[in-house]
């Protein structure tokens, strides 16, 4: 038996992870893998608010990784997106490459919310729809606002391996206040 294989499932089971997904993400596999999300988050003892925070930060985090990974398959960006059970709540985990330039960006802008209370990422929010989506980015910017806006709390991080940065997305949604 491939003893990979074994530790892959029992590190699953021990983090209490339902969904994990790793490989090639285009936004067709995005909307084949989000009904699934859906119902597993819905078939949870969660409510309704608490399972569209989890979903949305999930999307965004897929859609992410569909569009600024470095690791590009045809017209899919490569990483991993997860979301598994805590004891407060739900974690949703996300890792792709980066390169130097988006490194010092998500770094400035994700400082920068880590920073801030509801009421300023509010404000935070009105004014990029205002501006309008910053230089380079395909969507329309709001995306890790609105992650900071729904998580509990969330942290970031970089790492060097094999040659690439991947940049490291932690966030939690609290099912208790």
């Amino acid at each position: 038996m491939n003893n990979d294989t074994i530790q892959l499932h029992e590190l699953m089971l021990n983090r209490g992870t339902f969904f994990c997904y790793a490989g090639p993400l285009s936004e067709e596999v995005l909307t084949s893998l989000s009904s699934v999300v859906k119902d597993q988050l819905t078939e949870t003892d969660s409510t309704s608010p608490i399972t569209n925070k989890v979903f949305s930060i999930f999307v965004e985090q897929a859609q992410n990784i569909i569009r600024y990974s470095l690791d590009r398959l045809d017209k899919s960006g490569v990483g991993s997106v997860s979301i598994s059970h805590t004891n407060d709540g739900f974690l949703i985990e996300a890792v792709n490459e980066v390169d130097g330039k988006s490194r010092e960006r998500l770094e400035e802008i994700l400082t920068q919310l880590k920073r801030m209370d509801a009421a300023e990422l509010k404000a935070a929010y009105k004014q990029r729809l205002k501006q309008g989506p910053p230089e380079g980015s395909v969507g329309a910017g709001l995306g890790f606002i609105e992650v900071a806006r729904r998580s509990s709390r969330f942290d970031f991080a970089f790492e060097e391996h094999n040659g690439q940065t991947l940049f490291l997305y932690r966030g939690w949604v609290n099912t208790h206040a």
